[in-house]
C-alpha cells in the first residue's frame, strides 16, 4: 500500500502539535511551579484538590473559633478566681467577727466591708469580653446581673464546633454558678445575709453564715474547675484543627504543584523531543521532495 504525501504530512503534522504540547506543558509547569492550573489539567486530581481547600478552610474556621472560645474562657476563669477570692474574705469575717469577743460596732464595721465585696463580686460577674458579656448566657449584649444581684441575662448555653460535627458548650450559665438555679445557693443573696446579720448584730446567723460561705466557695470553684476543663477541650480542638489544616494544605500543594527539579528535567526533554521531531518532520519532507525529482 503506497502512502501518500498527504498522509506524510497528517502523520508529521500530528506529532509536530503533540511535542509541542508537550514542550508548552512542561514550559508553563516550569514558569507557574503549578501542575494543575485549570479543571481541565486532571479532572480527577482537581476535584481532589477542591476536597482539600474546602477542608483547609473548614478547619481554619475550628481552630479559630476554638482560639477565641479557649481565650473567653480564659476572661471567666480570672473572674472566677476573684469571685473566689472575694468569697473566701467574706469568711474570714464572719469567722472573725461571730466570735463573741467583737461588738456591734465592729459587726457594723464588718457589714461595710462585706457591701464593698457584694458590689466588687457583682462587678466580677458582669465580666466582658471582646463585645460580650461571659455570664450572660445568648444575651451577652448587655451586663448579666444588676446592682441588686438579680440576673438578667438568659438560660442560653453557646456552643462550637470542635471537630467536625461535634460540637462543645463555650460557656456557662452564671443564674445557675452564682444564683443557684437547677440547686446550689444563691451566692449573692449569702452575701447579702451576711451583710444584714452583721448590720444587725444577730451573731448566730453570722456563725451560720460562716458555713454558708464555705459552700459557696465550693460552688464557685466547681464551675471554675468546669471552665478550665471546657478550655483544655479548645485548645486541643484549636491545634488538631491546624494540624488537620496544615495537612490538607499540603495534600492540596501535591497535587497542585510540581517538584520543579522534576518539571525543569520534563521541559529539557520535552524541548529535545520537539526538536528531534521537527528535525525527522524536516528529514522526511526532503526525501519526499527528492522522490519528485
Amino acid at each position: 500500500m503506497r502512502v501518500t504525501d498527504s498522509q506524510i504530512f497528517q502523520v508529521a503534522n500530528l506529532r509536530m502539535q503533540k511535542a509541542r504540547a508537550d514542550d508548552n506543558t512542561a514550559a508553563g509547569q516550569v514558569s507557574s511551579g503549578k501542575r494543575i492550573e485549570h479543571v481541565w489539567d486532571a479532572s480527577g486530581d482537581a476535584g481532589m484538590m477542591t476536597r482539600h481547600e474546602q477542608e483547609v478552610g473548614r478547619q481554619a474556621a475550628i481552630m479559630s473559633s476554638s482560639t477565641k472560645a479557649s481565650d473567653e474562657l480564659g476572661a471567666v476563669d480570672t473572674a472566677f478566681g476573684q469571685v473566689i477570692d472575694s468569697l473566701s474574705r467574706a469568711r474570714e469575717l464572719a469567722t472573725q467577727l461571730s466570735n463573741d469577743t467583737y461588738s456591734a460596732a465592729d459587726r457594723a464595721n464588718g457589714a461595710l466591708e462585706i457591701d464593698q465585696i457584694f458590689k466588687s463580686v457583682v462587678s466580677q460577674l458582669n465580666t466582658r469580653f471582646g463585645d460580650r458579656y461571659v455570664f450572660g448566657g445568648t444575651r451577652d449584649a448587655t451586663p448579666p446581673f444588676d446592682s441588686a444581684g438579680t440576673y438578667v441575662g438568659d438560660t442560653g448555653v453557646r456552643q462550637l464546633e470542635v471537630a467536625p460535627g461535634i460540637l462543645q458548650d463555650a460557656s456557662l450559665r452564671g443564674d445557675q454558678a452564682f444564683k443557684g438555679v437547677g440547686g446550689g445557693l444563691d451566692v449573692l443573696a449569702e452575701l447579702q445575709a451576711l451583710s444584714t446579720a452583721l448590720s444587725t448584730n444577730a451573731v448566730t446567723t453570722v456563725r451560720t453564715s460562716v458555713e454558708s460561705m464555705a459552700t459557696s466557695v465550693a460552688q464557685v470553684t466547681s464551675f471554675r474547675s468546669r471552665a478550665g476543663s471546657m478550655m483544655n477541650v479548645f485548645d486541643v480542638a484549636s491545634n488538631t484543627a491546624r494540624v488537620n489544616r496544615d495537612l490538607a494544605s499540603d495534600s492540596k500543594a501535591k497535587l497542585e504543584n510540581v517538584d520543579i527539579f522534576e518539571a525543569a528535567t520534563n521541559y529539557s526533554a520535552a524541548e529535545r523531543a520537539l526538536e528531534a521531531t521537527m528535525s525527522a518532520t524536516a528529514k522526511s519532507f526532503q526525501l519526499t521532495l527528492l522522490d519528485k525529482l
